[in-house]
């Protein structure tokens, strides 16, 4: 069980789950989430802030007709921000043995690109609602994308993502990640000399495990609520940016 979870994991519920990426912990998080909605009887989708040319590579990992996890250009990208991490490889293959068991959770790659990511992330996932509207929705991406408020301290008009998806799913939670500090493996830059493991400073109130939510008005960051992940540990790329199949070591 994790605390405070009721809450938010009603049939048919959208949750967004910000996240710093290249850690451990939030994609467990999503992952044990998942799992508790499916394991009560919810058909689930996970989102995944993947290009959705991984689409097909993900279906076919997850129903088991590849052997190995998803290996492609992006998951061997020079610059590796934490989104082809071993954690999230390793939520894959946990999907994976759901299914094999019969929970009914599915993986969707939400990440249309262009110059206004936010703008396409949302139109992409209003799709995929439109097409599973009795399904429970659990949304991993980085917490700038999670914010329901417009601005940002550089832009104040900006739209993040998840504003951008109210008007069409108004039942919406939010959450940011707090944690007791520890490490994540982050790009500095666009470059792969920028990336690696870099220590985090502790965000919020870091409590034990759970979730919780709090009234509009006492957030000053945009988001329904938080949910707690205590320490965190950098994860890794799953795999070298080498042309081999080859995992990076771990």
């Amino acid at each position: 069980m994790i605390p405070g979870m009721e809450a938010v994991l009603k049939p048919a519920a959208f949750v967004v789950l910000g996240e710093i990426h290249g850690t451990r912990e939030a994609p467990d998080f999503a992952a044990r989430l998942a799992c508790h909605a499916a394991a009560a009887g919810q058909p689930v989708r996970l989102a995944l802030e993947l290009p959705l040319e991984e689409q097909a590579r993900l279906d076919a990992f997850v129903a088991g007709e590849s052997e190995g996890p998803p290996d492609s250009a992006f998951w061997r990208r020079e610059a590796q921000d934490g989104r082809t991490s071993e954690a999230m490889r390793h939520l894959l293959e946990r999907v994976r043995e759901w299914t094999r068991a019969g929970l009914p959770v599915r993986v969707v790659a939400f990440d249309a690109g262009g110059k206004d990511r936010d703008d396409t992330m949302a139109t992409w996932l209003r799709q995929a609602r439109s097409e599973a509207r009795g399904d429970t929705f659990i949304v991993l991406v980085g917490n700038l994308h999670a914010r329901r408020d417009v601005g940002a301290p550089w832009d104040e008009k900006l739209q993040f993502m998840t504003h951008r998806l109210l008007e069409a799913e108004p039942g919406l939670v939010s959450l940011d990640v707090v944690n007791a500090g520890g490490s994540a493996w982050v790009c500095r830059g666009m470059t792969a000399d920028t990336c690696g493991q870099h220590p985090l400073r502790s965000r919020g109130e870091a409590g034990a495990t759970g979730i919780t939510l709090q009234k509009k008005a006492e957030d000053p960051d945009g988001y329904d609520g938080t949910y707690a992940v205590g320490p965190m540990t950098a994860s890794p790329p799953a795999f070298s940016a080498t042309s081999t199949a080859t995992p990076a070591p771990r």
